[in-house]
């Protein structure tokens, strides 16, 4: 980096030849900027072409001065898009489109399948799929009994089926079944007292019983401690929406990837995927009734 410095110079020296043209330099006054002298008029950014001949500052690389956006935008710092951290100046690195990434962080969001140069992939959102997961969201009418993808690049609000209970949130509907009664077990998520609502717009996770019980367990339940209230997030709802059109019953290793993109942990997860699949079920029932 070289600070910009203006110089007056009554006689100049017959060497003194200009950085950016290369001409000697018979002007009264003249720029000093990174141990060379100037025109004024030649001082410029190699990359804009803006003039620099009043600016507070110039940078140099390889010879070339260049102003303050553009050495920045060009050599600063840059952070992988997938993982956030910084990217090491020697370090190897993947790009698409304007994004950049880590050659471990190069994978897709849906899988986690590395992905390597040469490869066909697609981008949403800054967001990187296979050719697989970015076809199956770009037409998603081809997807059996998957939750329906929105235009702006991520799932649909309520995408699951049936009524949108939110803006991204998944919502805990209690529905009355047609046909033969069957015996159904309490799932973990409401034995835990934990079920999805559709209170908040962001997506929450609060406190709730199964249906069905009787008045005395719903006095229990009033009766029990304020119970935990989660809030996500619309990246971490974007992603749980994901794997599930790809996989509705992650198993241990597969909760694990997700705690780690999400910031969730795994029990959160397994009661959000766990009540996913009651509403799919739900709804795919009602499409079968209303049949």
């Amino acid at each position: 980096m070289g600070g910009l410095v203006g110089s007056e110079h009554h006689s100049p020296s017959p060497t003194t030849l200009c950085g950016g043209c290369g001409f000697k330099i018979t002007d009264r006054y003249y720029l000093v900027a990174v141990e060379r002298a100037w025109h004024s008029e030649c001082l410029r950014c190699g990359e804009c072409r803006r003039p620099l001949d009043t600016a507070l500052s110039c940078f140099s690389r390889q010879s070339r001065i260049y102003c303050r956006d553009d050495y920045y935008r060009l050599f600063g710092v840059r952070r992988c898009n997938r993982c956030c951290l910084p990217l090491g100046s020697n370090e190897l690195v993947m790009r698409a489109r304007d994004a950049v990434f880590h050659l471990a962080c190069f994978t897709c969001a849906a899988c986690n399948q590395p992905l390597a140069k040469g490869d066909i992939f697609g981008m949403r959102d800054g967001i990187v799929y296979c050719r697989l997961h970015y076809e199956m969201l770009q037409h998603p009418s081809t997807l059996t009994f998957f939750p329906s993808l929105s235009s702006s690049g991520g799932l649909s609000n309520g995408g699951l089926g049936g009524n949108s209970p939110g803006s991204g949130s998944l919502g805990h509907h209690h529905s009355v079944q047609k046909g033969r009664p069957r015996k159904r077990k309490i799932p973990p998520a409401a034995a835990a007292g934990m079920v999805y609502d559709s209170s908040g717009t962001n997506g929450s996770a609060s406190g709730g019983g199964g249906g069905g019980g009787s008045s005395s367990q719903q006095q229990q339940q009033q009766q029990r401690t304020k119970r935990m209230r989660t809030s996500f997030k619309h990246h971490q709802l974007r992603t749980m929406k994901s794997y599930f059109a790809i996989n509705q019953n992650p198993d241990a290793k597969d909760l694990k990837q997700l705690a780690q993109k999400t910031g969730l942990s795994k029990r959160v997860l397994q009661v959000w995927f766990q009540n996913a699949r009651a509403k799919w079920r739900r709804n795919i029932m009602r499409q079968q009734d209303g049949g």
